[in-house]
């Protein structure tokens, strides 16, 4: 598999919450062929530690149209062994899902931008898709 890839320094006292050798071991075990980009960035929405989004068949314009990308933020240090925790046990899965359900949905389905997102809140991961 080949996808172009993107990692911020982090300053001191974050990290990232899943190592890129899971990452790949994941999307090549379940065979995601449409992946361009992966980012790993140190700055996040509030409570967003990880997301896929589907750029959509509509832009012409845009060469990853039809294509997906995954973006992975940064976590503060203390709280990284949860939410890797958590990322492992279900997050990393759901996203490798997504991404496969992208590469096989119908037309339709892939006219417009979608995405996933994980958050984790109040010590939970909550997904949502859209």
């Amino acid at each position: 598999m080949s996808y172009s890839f993107s990692k911020d320094k982090l300053p001191k006292g974050n990290s990232y919450p899943l190592k890129r050798s899971l990452l790949d071991r994941a999307l090549e075990e379940a065979n995601v062929k449409d992946l361009v980009f992966v980012y790993y960035l140190r700055m996040q929405r509030r409570d967003e530690i990880a997301r896929a989004d589907f750029h959509g068949d509509h832009r012409t314009d845009y060469f990853a149209s039809g294509k997906t990308s995954v973006t992975v933020y940064a976590v503060p240090g203390a709280e990284r062994a949860v939410i890797e925790s958590a990322l492992s046990s279900e997050g990393l899965k759901a996203i490798v899902d997504w991404l496969v359900k992208a590469e096989r949905a119908g037309n339709t389905w892939r006219a417009v931008d979608h995405r996933i997102v994980l958050e984790f809140a109040s010590q939970s991961l909550v997904l949502s898709e859209s």
